[in-house]
């Protein structure tokens, strides 16, 4: 009694026999990928070729051949490279710059008491510092390439000429100009 009005259903609908999926079908029922069915393009065919611009395909007409010959007039797409936190970076106008700029003026310290917001707000500091000079990096990384760059050796001379600089009064936030010598009487001696 067959209620289902149809046949029972083989396996493989490519080859028609049972114990696969079309998936993993051993045969290959089309041994020819070309879907050109002419074996000699140059032959001549019992049909003509339209004549109407609108049929016309850039090539040979055959699948694009010319493409597959010149691959090199593809314009290659130039992949931008992201900037690394390096020295020279760090302690730019983006880098120490920006935090000796900006920190001062941004971060209002409200002294005992709160200093679980006071160390929220400066962390939110950094964290908006990281997302202007390096962004695609996540802060715990940001955070560890910071402490890295901080331990190489123009890093360390550059930021203990800054505490000189401060100490002795300078400006802080002229990182890059040399350090002015208020001592002008032992030069001569």
């Amino acid at each position: 009694m067959n209620n289902g009005g149809g046949a029972a259903p083989t396996g493989c609908y490519k080859c028609g026999r049972p114990g696969h999926w079309s998936r993993d079908c051993p045969s290959n029922p089309n041994p020819n990928p070309n879907p050109n069915p002419n074996p000699n393009p140059n032959s001549s065919s019992n049909y003509s070729k339209p004549n109407s611009s609108a049929f016309k395909v850039s090539g040979d007409g055959y699948g694009g051949s010319k493409r597959l010959q010149k691959p090199s007039e593809k314009p290659k797409k130039v992949s931008r490279a992201r900037p690394k936190l390096t020295p020279e970076l760090l302690l730019s106008d983006d880098g120490i710059g920006y935090v000796l700029r900006h920190f001062p003026r941004a971060f209002k310290y409200r002294g005992r008491g709160h200093e679980v917001s006071d160390l929220g707000n400066l962390i939110g500091l950094y964290a908006e510092w990281h997302s202007h000079l390096i962004p695609y990096y996540s802060f715990d990384q940001f955070v560890h390439k910071v402490e890295q760059v901080g331990t190489t050796r123009r890093v360390k001379t550059c930021l203990g000429g800054l505490r000189e600089r401060v100490a002795n009064g300078g400006d802080p936030t002229k990182l890059h100009e040399p350090p002015v010598e208020h001592n002008t009487s032992n030069n001569g001696e």
